[in-house]
Formats: C-alpha cells, sequence, structure tokens
C-alpha cells in the first residue's frame, strides 16, 4: 500500500493571539480542549481549510459560515496598523520520514486589502530556529519579527512551488499533496471538509442531510466512469443466467440417470429370472437322466 502524507505540526507566526505556537498531532489527529472563547475554533479554522487553499473570504474563514470576522483582524485586531504573519501546516510520511510544509503568508494594512503569497517546503527542510530549518521569523530580544515576503522568497531560492494568488496556491498544494486528477476533484474535498467541520452539524443530523452533504461534496460519475461496472454487472447477470441453465440440466440429468438405473435394475432382474428358470430346467434333465 502507498503511503499517505498526514498532518504532523501546526504553527503560527505573529497571528491573532500567537506570537509563535506550534501544535503537534498525533497520528494525524489534534485534540483541542477549552471553554467558550478560548479559541478552539479559530484555531481550526484557520487551516481547515485556509491552509489548503488560500481562499480569503471571510465565510470560508468562519466555522458558523458568518462573515463577521476577517483575516484582516486576525493580523491586526484593534490596534495595530500594519503586520505580516504566517500559518503552516507541516505534513510527513511516518515509514519513510518524509516532511512536506504548506505555508502562507499575509501582510496587513488598515487602509489595504491582505496580501498573499504562499509555498511549499519539499526539499527537507523545516519550519524552525536550528541551522538546517526553515525560519519565518528573526528574534529580538523577546519578540519574533516576522520575515518580509521578499526575505522568506531570497531564503526559499528558486522554487517552483510558490504562487502569489490564492488560485494558484490551491493547485500546488493538489499538485504536491494530494494528487486529484482534476482541480474540480480537489475543490469538492474542500467543500466537504467545510460542511463537516460546522460546529453542531450532529445537532439535526439525518439521511436527508447526509445525502445533501454528499451530492454537494462528491463527484458525479460520467459514463465512462459508469461504464465498467455497468459491463460487470451485466457479465454478472449473464452468468448468473448460465449458472441457473446448468442447473437445471444437471437436475434433469440426475432424474435421467435415476430412470435408467431403475430400468437396468428391472432389465437385470428378467435376465436373471430367465436364467434361474433355464437352470431349473437343466438340472431336472439331468437328475431325468
Amino acid at each position: 500500500m502507498q503511503e499517505r502524507w498526514q498532518m504532523n505540526k501546526l504553527g503560527f507566526v505573529n497571528f491573532w493571539l500567537y506570537d509563535w505556537e506550534e501544535f503537534s498531532f498525533s497520528d494525524g489527529r489534534l485534540l483541542l480542549r477549552g471553554e467558550n472563547g478560548a479559541g478552539k475554533s479559530v484555531t481550526t479554522q484557520s487551516f481547515i481549510p485556509f491552509v489548503l487553499d488560500g481562499d480569503l473570504r471571510p465565510y470560508r474563514l468562519d466555522a458558523f459560515g458568518s462573515k463577521d470576522r476577517n483575516m484582516k483582524y486576525y493580523l491586526l485586531g484593534d490596534e495595530k496598523e500594519e503586520s505580516t504573519g504566517y500559518l503552516y501546516l507541516e505534513f510527513v510520511k511516518p515509514q519513510s520520514q518524509l516532511y512536506r510544509t504548506l505555508v502562507v503568508g499575509l501582510r496587513a494594512r488598515r487602509d489595504k486589502p491582505v496580501e498573499f503569497w504562499g509555498f511549499c517546503l519539499s526539499d527537507g527542510r523545516r519550519i524552525g530556529t536550528g541551522e538546517r530549518d526553515f525560519p519565518l521569523f528573526e528574534t529580538k530580544g523577546s519578540q519574533h519579527i516576522s520575515l518580509s515576503r521578499q526575505e522568506v522568497r531570497n531564503r526559499l531560492g528558486p522554487n517552483e512551488n510558490w504562487a502569489e494568488r490564492s488560485s494558484d496556491y490551491k493547485e500546488m498544494v493538489n499538485r504536491m499533496l494530494f494528487g486529484c486528477a482534476e482541480l474540480e476533484q480537489y475543490e469538492r474535498l474542500l467543500r466537504l471538509l467545510i460542511q463537516i467541520r460546522k460546529p453542531k452539524l450532529s445537532k439535526d443530523f439525518s439521511p436527508r442531510l447526509v445525502r445533501e452533504i454528499l451530492n454537494s461534496s462528491l463527484q458525479p460519475l460520467s459514463e465512462d466512469d459508469i461504464a465498467p461496472m455497468v459491463n460487470s454487472m451485466e457479465r454478472m447477470d449473464n452468468i448468473q443466467v448460465q449458472l441457473d441453465e446448468l442447473q437445471r440440466s444437471l437436475q434433469a440429468a440426475r432424474q435421467l440417470r435415476k430412470e435408467y438405473i431403475r430400468y437396468n435394475q428391472f432389465v437385470l432382474g428378467k435376465k436373471a429370472e430367465t436364467y434361474l428358470t433355464a437352470r431349473h430346467l437343466v438340472q431336472k434333465q439331468q437328475l431325468e437322466v
């Protein structure tokens, strides 16, 4: 079986309430616990699906689907006038210890749209502060100063896995990690993730809702997709018809054999009777002589 990528580490740099914070996954799973308002939803909605597609639209960032908060708020809050932050999601293949990291960079200013860039580390480097790591900030005293877009670009070096539009970034993520044959397949996966991340999905969970989620998320099957299955079912039907005919023929042959055995037994009995009668006559004639 082909080894799959699984989430290994989630990180924030100068984003929302985080200066630099990392969350480690266990076998691709992450459990966040806390009181209401502690930030669980903000943390999860920041990387599912944002780090997977780079879509900045507010309703995609809010698990409740509202437009009350946008990315600029998570970068500037109520006080900052300008800020640069990073979000990253590290993937690993546990057996081969291969790593790939998705990184999204954002720059927000009060009077301008949020600037976006993203890239994928695929050369063995990992986000961190060690000599062999890839840094996203410089440490000055107790502060972490985010690197600019150009500084990160220079550190990355010549690399085709760089995007400055969310559409290009989404294509890159699909190519580097998911490998869907068509981008529409990947977009359906993202829509499914948005559906199942809803905080109160289980409240009104029903077969109808399951059907709606699947209809909106799963790729419809084309005639080319269905043809092999239809052909297989037709062959199965033909084989079943042949088996039924063979079964009837077998039953008829068994009945014929049964009657043939009875016939042979009858003929054999008649011949035995003729033999015994002839033998008796022979023995009687021998005695008379």
